[in-house]
């Protein structure tokens, strides 16, 4: 469990060392619109979306699954290695999905991988501690970014430095980490034929999904929270601190909120992230300063992470071992889908009005929330 933890934390180093700055980079560094967000976003979630299905219920299918996803830790590192020659947004476009068809490829077997190293009472605890470790590279990479764009130095330069904590990735799973899975490959592979409570979860899952949209819109929105009393230069500055600052806060709530997933209920920690993310969503649309920023640091940042590893644990809890890589890879093709509506939809209302955007997150991530904690699936002993 460690090994898989050092290796997120390094992986999300790299990528959210590239993401902090990349909106900026496409909308200042090549003049593209806020439209071209959206499309890359929705673009790469897409395509990540469809190798997550294929890829878990793949998994489960055969004994090296460790090694399909060492070969996706390193696809994304190559992936975002690109955007330092990258001169026009379809060239990110491109860099961004292969990215994000590495990722796509090993989280399934990385979350099946996790989730059969420990009992089911405690898996919101196991996840919580990965989250942590997780968006403690989420903290790393930002505040990289931060240091070098206060320095001077260029996009470009971060993309270049992006790479080592890529390469880390790569090797400390590859070396780190041991499949708890034993024996050969079943002579009957498994299907698709999940537990109904498995499919019930889907349901709010895939309507949160789809309102979900990508944090750039919030990093985005910051520039204009802080405007016109800040410069353009500085309020980008205090963008990239924004991203910074929330992955902060994530990395501090992960582990309490995977313990109360454990002891209170998985589906009530779940259906209150749901609603954190429409109160940010409100902050976002009405907030304008510091104190309004400062605000949405924390909203966004408290549910982040916490949706990811309560959905990771809660998924666990509802389906055996044998089918926990087709669960998995059924579970993110879900949120993958739900991420490209949510991100070209975004980047479509935000052309009319960024509260258009920020309304559109908030009704749906409330009405999942309802849902979820109306009808949450039964958890079996």
């Amino acid at each position: 469990m460690l090994g898989i933890g050092l290796a997120d934390l390094a992986a999300d180093a790299n990528y959210e060392m590239v993401l902090a700055v990349l909106p900026l980079f496409i909308t200042t560094g090549l003049g593209a619109p806020v439209l071209t967000v959206g499309l890359i976003e929705g673009v790469a979630d897409g395509a990540s979306a469809a190798v997550k299905v294929w890829s878990g219920w793949y998994s489960d299918r055969i004994t090296w699954r460790k090694s399909l996803a060492v070969a996706g830790y390193g696809a994304t590192g190559f992936g975002f290695s690109l955007l330092v020659a990258v001169t026009v947004w379809p060239q990110v476009l491109l860099s961004r999905a292969l990215a994000w068809l590495g990722r796509g490829l090993r989280q399934p077997i990385r979350q099946a991988m996790l989730a059969g190293s420990v009992d089911k009472k405690d898996l919101g605890k196991a996840f919580g501690f990965h989250e942590a470790l997780d968006t403690a590279g989420a903290l790393i990479g930002p505040a990289t970014a931060f240091i070098l764009l206060s320095a001077h130095q260029s996009f470009r330069t971060v993309f270049a430095v992006a790479v080592i904590p890529a390469v880390l990735a790569f090797s400390f799973f590859g070396l780190l980490t041991r499949d708890p899975r034993r024996g050969a490959a079943r002579s009957k592979p498994p299907d698709f034929k999940l537990p109904p409570e498995f499919w019930r979860l889907m349901v709010p899952l895939g309507i949160f999904g789809a309102g979900n949209f990508a944090t750039a819109f919030f990093t985005l929105r910051v520039v204009q929270m802080l405007q016109p009393e800040l410069s353009a230069p500085a309020a980008t500055a205090a963008a990239v601190g924004f991203y910074l600052a929330h992955n902060a806060v994530g990395t501090a709530v992960s582990f309490p909120a995977g313990w109360a997933a454990d002891h209170v209920g998985k589906p009530a920690v779940l259906a209150l992230a749901y609603g954190t993310f429409g109160a940010a969503c409100l902050v976002a649309a009405a907030g304008h300063g510091w104190v309004a920023v400062g605000l949405l640091a924390l909203l966004v940042g408290a549910e982040s992470p916490v949706v990811s590893s309560v959905e990771g644990s809660l998924g666990g809890s509802l389906v055996e071992e044998p089918k926990l890589g087709t669960a998995y890879g059924v579970m993110n093709g879900i949120n993958g889908a739900g991420d490209l509506v949510s991100s070209v939809l975004a980047g479509v209302l935000w052309m009319a009005t960024p509260l258009a955007t920020m309304g559109f997150g908030l009704v749906l991530s409330v009405v999942a929330a309802v849902i979820l904690w109306s009808r949450p699936p039964r958890l079996s002993n």
